[in-house]
């Protein structure tokens, strides 16, 4: 019986193509927190946005009517905190 020969093919990982974007360049987005945490899956393209206000406004009363000493705020977005599971 005659041996067979394997072929040995290196692996080969296809590198993508990385195109250096930071956050100054693209848009940046904001979103609304109450007390440090996320309050909507809703992103904001600027501080005054009308929506934002809206929503700001609306957790307002939230905390007017049962203060809990958190605070409102609209805030850039970062990746690693305001993530939304």
């Amino acid at each position: 019986m005659a041996k067979q020969q394997k072929k040995v093919v290196p692996d080969v990982v296809p590198n993508p193509v990385i195109t250096n974007v930071s956050e100054e360049q693209s848009e940046q987005k904001y979103v609304v927190i109450r007390g440090g945490h996320r309050v909507s899956d809703r992103e904001y393209s600027s501080v005054d946005d009308p929506s934002a206000q809206l929503e700001r406004q609306f957790w307002q009363k939230v905390i007017a009517r049962h203060p809990d000493g958190t605070k409102m705020e609209i805030v850039p977005f970062n990746k690693k905190i305001h993530r939304i599971w």
